[in-house]
């Protein structure tokens, strides 16, 4: 199953790799767990973010 969304808080728990794309290539993709960072998709997003985990799930924000 493929899911596209810019909101890590509906990636599924029971997905397993994350594909981070800007402008048409390839920013990172691999694991969640080592691919799904705040420096990976701060690169993604073109702007800082801080990236949290909550249990199995995840949320981004800017950074302050």
């Amino acid at each position: 199953m493929v899911l596209v969304t810019h909101h890590v808080e509906e990636i599924p728990p029971s997905f397993t790799d994350v594909l981070m794309i800007r402008d048409g290539k390839v920013v990172a993709a691999g694991p969640i767990p080592l691919t799904l960072t705040a420096e990976n998709l701060s690169a993604t997003f073109g702007l800082p973010l801080v990236l949290e985990q909550h249990g199995e799930r995840w949320s981004a924000r800017a950074e302050s």
